[in-house]
């Protein structure tokens, strides 16, 4: 763990007298730090990366309403839906920067300001995986909507094989839903991995700044 060799100059004996500024000090030269070990470094370089990746599926988005949907209204609707789905995730995103931004600005109140902008980083977080999931589940109610004429006639009662259908579409019902709930999941595993586990160690850190001299 990254945080194993400031635990360790926290807990040596002191040499002289000491309170609890000297551990806030340590806390505060990490968290100033450009390297692997700051848990700050790690959640910028991994934010940054991750609107990297927005604006460019926003990008290609575009590109492909503008060029391979130019004379396909559906298509280009489809494409306009998913570039509006990236702005929201943009804006979480950034929002996540900004508030990394002020975690590095520290303050004079170390403990409690960063324990409010790490729980404000998990709402960013949470609000993400809920957006991803209204996302999903948007987009198939417009392919839904698209395609209801092709959709309603497959269900018409009138067809000889109306029980079949009726019960592949349900089968196809029970596999999209699965495939939701399979990206929610790996979805904040996903974050977990990128965020969390580093929000972690700067909790653990401050347990320590809590912890009784």
């Amino acid at each position: 763990m990254e945080l194993d060799d400031f635990r360790r100059k926290w807990q040596a004996p002191p040499a002289h007298p000491t309170d609890s500024f000297t551990t806030e000090q340590t806390l505060r030269a990490m968290l100033a730090s450009s390297t692997s070990t700051n848990p700050l470094f790690r959640l910028r370089r991994n934010a940054t990366k991750e609107l990297s990746w927005v604006i460019m599926a926003f990008i290609l988005s575009g590109f492909n309403a503008l060029i391979f949907g130019r004379h396909e209204v559906n298509l280009q609707r489809f494409a306009v839906c998913v570039m509006l789905m990236l702005v929201v995730v943009g804006v979480i995103v950034y929002r996540r920067l900004q508030v990394l931004k002020e975690m590095e600005q520290q303050n004079d109140s170390l403990y409690s300001f960063l324990k409010s902008r790490i729980s404000r980083f998990r709402r960013l977080m949470r609000m993400h995986d809920y957006v991803g999931v209204v996302s999903l589940v948007m987009l198939v109610v417009i392919v839904l909507v698209v395609r209801a004429e092709y959709v309603l006639d497959y269900l018409n009662p009138a067809h000889a094989a109306w029980n079949w259908h009726v019960a592949t579409a349900l089968g196809v019902g029970v596999g999209v839903g699965a495939v939701i709930y399979a990206s929610y999941t790996i979805g904040k595993k996903e974050h977990q991995r990128r965020y969390g586990r580093h929000l972690d160690q700067l909790e653990a850190a401050l347990r320590e700044l809590e912890a009784p001299e």
